[in-house]
């Protein structure tokens, strides 16, 4: 199987990923749920890469809304989880030596700050959006501690070498 076929079918395989996982237990909370899909969207990023990541996590995050009747996030959380993905794999990538705890919390803080942002467009409020800042860290947290758990049983997955 050549490079781009295998990068293809890892990318649609961590888009279903990620969406069975944030689908799979939802813990409502006021404005949406918690969930366990943003391990899968750091996991996309480790395997794939700063844009494979942005495109399977984007995708997968967005489609759970979607399916799961929150159409009103599902550009929210493609930009979100996308840029999380993103981020955490572009850092990965930059600073090959760095211990990937280093880069599990600026994409947890960005993926926090976009949903906050979108919220205050959505809701037309800076206070009311405040609520969810707390359950966004705390299902980023989760995420830090699946893809911490995670990533070194599923090290050879990785189609972008730690060295550039």
């Amino acid at each position: 199987m050549n490079h781009q076929t295998k990068k293809l079918t890892y990318t649609a395989l961590m888009m279903a990923l990620t969406l069975v996982m944030t689908s799979l237990i939802k813990i409502p909370i006021p404005n949406g749920y918690i969930h366990l899909g943003d391990g899968a969207v750091l996991l996309s990023a480790y395997i794939l890469g700063p844009w494979g990541g942005l495109i399977a996590a984007g995708i997968g995050s967005a489609s759970a809304d979607y399916f799961g009747g929150f159409g009103a996030y599902v550009l929210p959380t493609f930009v979100a989880k996308g840029l999380m993905a993103f981020i955490f794999g572009y850092l990965m990538k930059r600073f090959p030596d760095k211990n990937i705890l280093f880069f599990l919390f600026p994409a947890v803080f960005a993926m926090v700050i976009v949903y906050y942002l979108f919220e205050i467009i959505m809701y037309g409020s800076i206070v009311g959006p405040l609520l969810n800042i707390p359950f966004n860290a705390l299902q980023g947290l989760v995420g830090i501690v699946i893809i911490t758990v995670l990533h070194k049983p599923l090290e050879r997955f990785r189609l972008t070498p730690l060295k550039s």
